[in-house]
Parts: structure tokens; C-alpha cells; sequence
């Protein structure tokens, strides 16, 4: 029995979780090209899921409207904010990558190696290595933009848009869910 291409859609997309799969990786695992995997992705009837892009991943992930009802299955949430000296640095990282950490400390004024490495752990930013740059650059991940909702860094708020989005993007750094 062959599958059909939407079925092994989600079944690709149940196996590799969270972490989602790349673009390029899904197209040649389902043997089709680009208008073929999209024209499946279009047309994937799943009740309560959807399938959403982040960067060039792609999440099975729970429909908005389902929001609410997951919420209310996290019992420990407060454990799992970021801290203020977190969503500080990961607020920095996102509006200036690629940063150092002495990029950071500068802004900040104060050391900040902690919240680096709660990021790091949490999978929200990662160091890259340049020999043409001084230290690790930091950078944000395609978890990042999975977390918060965003298909590329131009989604983040600017300041030429209302404060009010801006204030609730940073209220969604504070009150990041889950142990990502």
C-alpha cells in the first residue's frame, strides 16, 4: 500500500515533533518539488492542527483556536518564564544579530552570561562560531520563531508600529511557555 502525499506529510511531520523539518529535507523525504509539497500542505485536513512555516521549517502544530484548551493543561507555567534579564538579552539578540556577548553586556551594562545560557538551553538562540569575528556570535533559531509565532525576523514589532503590539510581544517573551 502507497501512502498518499498528505498522508506522509503528517506522518513526517509527527515524527520529527517539535523540531519541525526543513524545507528542502521534506521535499526530497516525500520525493516531490516545491508546488507539489505546498499544494499538500494547502489541502491537509487535520482537525485541531495545522502545519505552520517557520523560517524554512515546517511544525505540525495546534490551530490558534485551540490556544485556550492547551493553556489550561500547564500546570507549572510560571517555572517556565523567561526571566526579565533573558527576555532582555533575547530582545537584544532578535532586533541586532548577529551579537557577542560583550555586544550584549555593553547594551545591558551588566554582565549577562546567565541568561545566554538559559537561552542557549532553553534552544531560543545558538552560538555560532566566525573566524572572522571576535568570539561566538549569537544568534536566534527556528525554535524562536516557532515559540512566538513569527514566519521570519521581519515579522518582530518595530518602533514605527503601535507600542501597544510592540508591549505585547515582550509580554510573550515573559510569558513563554514549555521547556524548549
Amino acid at each position: 500500500m502507497t501512502l498518499k502525499v498528505t498522508e506522509a506529510l503528517t506522518a513526517i511531520l509527527y515524527t520529527v515533533g517539535e523540531d519541525g523539518i526543513d524545507e528542502v529535507q521534506l521535499m526530497a523525504s516525500l520525493d516531490v518539488d516545491h508546488e507539489t509539497l505546498t499544494h499538500a500542505i494547502d489541502t491537509l485536513e487535520l482537525p485541531g492542527l495545522m502545519v505552520q512555516k517557520f523560517g524554512q521549517t515546517y511544525v505540525l502544530t495546534t490551530q490558534k483556536e485551540a490556544e485556550p484548551y492547551i493553556e489550561s493543561l500547564i500546570i507549572n507555567k510560571a517555572s517556565a518564564k523567561l526571566s526579565q534579564a533573558a527576555m532582555e538579552v533575547l530582545a537584544i539578540i532578535a532586533y541586532n544579530q548577529p551579537m557577542t556577548r560583550n555586544d550584549i553586556e555593553l547594551i545591558r551594562g551588566i554582565q549577562s552570561d546567565g541568561p545566554v545560557k538559559t537561552l542557549i538551553a532553553k534552544g531560543l538562540i545558538e552560538p555560532k562560531t566566525n573566524p572572522e569575528a571576535r568570539g561566538q556570535q549569537l544568534f536566534t533559531t527556528d525554535l524562536f520563531l516557532n515559540v512566538f509565532g513569527l514566519e521570519s525576523l521581519e515579522a518582530l514589532p518595530t518602533t514605527d508600529e503601535e507600542e501597544e503590539e510592540i508591549e505585547s510581544f515582550f509580554s510573550q517573551l515573559v510569558n513563554q511557555k514549555g521547556d524548549s
